[in-house]
């Protein structure tokens, strides 16, 4: 059975977050949807954080074949520190050599990972420094059952 988009994405950055490249600061990363109603606080002072979840899932049709779809499924990967831009900037530089890393897919869950867009939502005024990121996750030829 193929992992969940979230999970997936957790995996991948749980095994292959190289902290040497963080200051050796490896975040704390969080599928949203397995945190308990009423939220859970996430202490910045200690940790760094990602935050995973999914934004959006979509199927196309090819042409051809009615059996079969293409599965595009967006996530966010949140990611947050109070250790300044420099920080969240090698955070992001992490974040990014993780995705394209994996980009060719593992032949089980994926055939593709895409690195699509960034924005950033810092808010210098409480020292927060934060960036989303949106990656998509494909799935060709998926059997519709």
């Amino acid at each position: 059975m193929p992992l969940e988009s979230v999970e997936l994405l957790k995996g991948l950055f749980d095994d292959g977050w190289n902290r040497s490249t963080t200051l050796q600061r490896k975040p704390t990363i969080q599928d949203i949807t397995t945190v308990a109603p009423g939220g859970k606080r996430l202490d910045l002072s200690r940790a760094d954080a990602i935050v995973l979840y999914e934004t959006a899932h979509n199927e196309e049709q090819p042409e051809v074949f009615y059996d079969f779809v293409h599965t595009r499924i967006n996530v966010t990967v949140d990611a947050r520190t109070m250790e300044g831009r420099a920080q969240l900037m090698k955070m992001e530089d992490e974040i990014r050599r993780i995705v394209h890393a994996s980009r060719k897919g593992d032949g089980v869950n994926f055939d593709r990972l895409l690195y699509k867009t960034r924005t950033d939502l810092s808010d210098r005024t409480k020292r927060l420094h934060r960036m989303t990121f949106q990656v998509e996750i494909v799935i060709f030829s998926e059997l519709v059952v």
